[in-house]
C-alpha cells in the first residue's frame, strides 16, 4: 500500500459506512462518503413526523444491553437512552389468534399457558444454538452442509408444543428474519442461537430519546465530506485504485482512491456496474444473497389505552399486521405510539399496498382487538423496506445453501474494494453488526490487511 495515497470512497451513510468513515477520518485519511438518499442513517430512520415532540423509529430499533459499540456512541455524543424490555417476550405479553386474544399466560383463553408453551420452543433453540460452537463461522460446525439443507419451518414443525406455540414462533421468524420459515435456512437459525437463545435470559434494550438517527447524524456532522443525492452507478476495481462514478442531478462525477467500502444493501449493490466484474464468490455472493420484506404502521394515540387494559402494548397476532410494541414505552408523555411491525408474507403484502391503505388496515386489527381506539388516533406513518429505492428489502435473511455457499465471502475483500453492512457481520440484522462491520473494514484498510474479525 502507498502510504501517501491514504484516501477512501465510502459507498453508502448509513451506520456502517459512517462509522468506517469516522474512524478513518480520525486516523488521519481523506474519506469521500457517497450517499444515494438526501438524508444520513440508511435503515436507521426516525420520525418526526408526531405530536408534542413524539419520536418513533421507521427503521432499526433496539439496542441491546451487549451492543457496546452502540452504547460507546450514545456516551460520545452526549445522547440519552431509554429503557425498552426485551423484543424476546415480556409479562403482559398477549395473543391474538383464531379470533382469540388477550394475555399468553391466560390458560382459560388458549387451553393452555401459552407463554409456557412458547418457552419451550426457545429452549429447544438454546438446544439448537448448541451445534454451532462459533457463530462466527457457522460454516466450520460439524453438520453444517446438512443444517444448511434445512429450513427453519421444518424444524419449527417437529417441536413437541402446542400447535398455538408453534404459530406463535412462525409469527416471531417472520418478525426477527423478515422472512417465511421455509425461507429461512435453518443453520442460520441455529448460528442466531448460538449467540443469543443459549439461555432464556431476556437481554434489557434501548432506544436513544429523540430518535436512533441522532447517532449516524452525529457521525456524520464529524465528516468533511459527506455528499449527500450521489447514487453510484460504477465501480472500478483497479490494481492501484478504486474509480467510483456517482450521478448527482442530471451529471455524473468519477472519484479516485486507493480504497473502496461497499456496505449498502446488496439488493441495491446489483444496480451497480462492476468494470472490470468482480470476482465469481463475490459476484454470487451479492447476486444470491436473499432479503426480507418488513413495513411498519406507526400510530399515535392521544391516550395510552393500553395500559387500562393492563397490556404492555406487545402483540403477537394471526392478522395481517403480525407484530405490535409500544414505540414509546422508553418516554414519559400522555401520547403513545404502537408499531405494527409485519415481516416475511405478510410484509410483502402490505408492501404492495398504498401507505394509505396499509395504515388502514393497521388500524382497522387494532380496532377490531380494541373497540374505540381508533377514536383516538392523532397521526400515523408508515415505512415499507421493499419499496424504498435504495434499499428495496429490510435486511439480509440467508435462505437455505446461502451460509455455507457465502459466508466466507461477505467477510472478505475484493482487492482494493471492502464489504460492510449489517450482511456482513455475524451481528446480522442489528445496528450494532452494521457498526461493527463497518470498523472492523476500517481497520483492515489502516492495517492494510483483511482481517476476518476481532
Amino acid at each position: 500500500m502507498d502510504s501517501n495515497n491514504r484516501t477512501v470512497t465510502v459507498i453508502g451513510a448509513g451506520l456502517a459506512e459512517l462509522s468506517a468513515a469516522y474512524d478513518l477520518h480520525r486516523a488521519g485519511w481523506k474519506v469521500t462518503v457517497l450517499e444515494a438518499p438526501d438524508r444520513v442513517g440508511g435503515r436507521v430512520f426516525s420520525l418526526r413526523c408526531f405530536s408534542n415532540g413524539l419520536v418513533a423509529e421507521g427503521g432499526g430499533e433496539f439496542i441491546e444491553e451487549t451492543h457496546t459499540r452502540m452504547l460507546a456512541f450514545a456516551e460520545e455524543f452526549g445522547l440519552k437512552l431509554g429503557r425498552v424490555g426485551s423484543w424476546q417476550g415480556e409479562e403482559r405479553d398477549w395473543a391474538s389468534f383464531n379470533g382469540k386474544s388477550g394475555p399468553m399466560a391466560k390458560a382459560d383463553i388458549w387451553g393452555t399457558n401459552l407463554h409456557e408453551e412458547v418457552e419451550k420452543i426457545w429452549l429447544a433453540l438454546a438446544e439448537l444454538g448448541e451445534l454451532i460452537p462459533d457463530p462466527h463461522q457457522p460454516q466450520t460446525a460439524r453438520g453444517a452442509d446438512y443444517l444448511d439443507t434445512k429450513s427453519t419451518a421444518e424444524w419449527i414443525h417437529s417441536l413437541d408444543v402446542h400447535p398455538l406455540a408453534k404459530q406463535d414462533f412462525i409469527q416471531h421468524i417472520r418478525a426477527e428474519y423478515t422472512c417465511e420459515p421455509e425461507r429461512h435456512s435453518l443453520l442460520d437459525l441455529a448460528r442466531n442461537a448460538s449467540m443469543y437463545y443459549s439461555t432464556i435470559d431476556r437481554n434489557m434494550n434501548y432506544r436513544v430519546i429523540g430518535g436512533n438517527d441522532l447517532i449516524p447524524r452525529a457521525l456524520a456532522a464529524a465528516l468533511p465530506n459527506v455528499r449527500l443525492n450521489a447514487p453510484v452507478t460504477s465501480i472500478r476495481v483497479l490494481p492501484d485504485e478504486v474509480e467510483v462514478t456517482y450521478k448527482q442531478r442530471d451529471s455524473y462525477f468519477s472519484t479516485s482512491s486507493a480504497f473502496a467500502i461497499l456496505a449498502i444493501p446488496l439488493t441495491t449493490a446489483r444496480l451497480i456496474e462492476f468494470n472490470p466484474p468482480l470476482p465469481t464468490a463475490h459476484r454470487r455472493m451479492v447476486n444470491e444473497i436473499s432479503y426480507g420484506s418488513v413495513t411498519k404502521v406507526l400510530i399515535e394515540y392521544r391516550k395510552r389505552f393500553w395500559d387500562e387494559q393492563l397490556w404492555n402494548g406487545r402483540l403477537v397476532t394471526d392478522a395481517p399486521i403480525g407484530y405490535t410494541w409500544h414505540a414509546t414505552s422508553h418516554v414519559e408523555h400522555g401520547h403513545g405510539i404502537l408499531t405494527a411491525y409485519t415481516g416475511g408474507g405478510p410484509g410483502a403484502a402490505l408492501a404492495s399496498l398504498s401507505d394509505e391503505e396499509r395504515i388502514r388496515v393497521a388500524v382497522g386489527e387494532l380496532e377490531k382487538l380494541f373497540p374505540g381506539s381508533s377514536d383516538l388516533i392523532e397521526c400515523t406513518a408508515t415505512v415499507a423496506w421493499p419499496n424504498e429505492p435504495y434499499t428495496r428489502g429490510s435486511y439480509a435473511a440467508l435462505a437455505p445453501g446461502e451460509v455455507t455457499a457465502h459466508w466466507k465471502t461477505l467477510f472478505a475483500s475484493a482487492g482494493r474494494l471492502f464489504f460492510a453492512g449489517e450482511h456482513a457481520t455475524a451481528i446480522q440484522g442489528f445496528m450494532e453488526g452494521a457498526v461493527e462491520s463497518g470498523q472492523r473494514a476500517a481497520k483492515s484498510i489502516a492495517r492494510g490487511i483483511d482481517v476476518r474479525k476481532d
